[in-house]
């Protein structure tokens, strides 16, 4: 259990850095160059930061679960729980920045076809 809670932890804090750095130096074919797309992406990163945070959290969580002493039952429950919670809070917010992706795509598709067809 030891060993499980210390790989998973160790998991959790090197993805949320990982995602954190990607999310720096931008993902491959990642091309947005209309001025319109500016709003959507500020709002994006600053989303996608807050959850690399609770990634990062959650990680010290399990590690803190996972150091925690037999003798400390209400503190490792407590990191358990509180895990649970940052989990799901993470794919609420994640459904939720793949609606906003899909909006925004949608409507920059929707651009794209009135610029062709000469109504903008």
């Amino acid at each position: 259990m030891f060993a499980g809670g210390l790989i998973l932890s160790a998991t959790l804090i090197f993805f949320s850095v990982w995602l954190f750095r990607s999310e720096k130096i931008g993902w491959p074919d990642d091309a947005y160059d209309d001025p319109v797309d500016e709003e959507y992406l500020r709002r994006r990163s600053r989303s996608r930061r807050r959850v690399n945070a609770l990634f990062f959290v959650c990680g010290l969580l399990v590690l803190g679960a996972t150091l925690a002493t037999p003798d400390r039952r209400v503190f490792w429950i407590g990191c358990w729980m509180s895990a649970m919670v940052v989990l799901c809070t993470i794919v609420a917010l994640a459904t939720l920045d793949v609606v906003r992706t899909m909006l925004h795509h949608r409507h920059r598709i929707d651009r794209m076809r009135m610029r062709r067809d000469g109504r903008e």
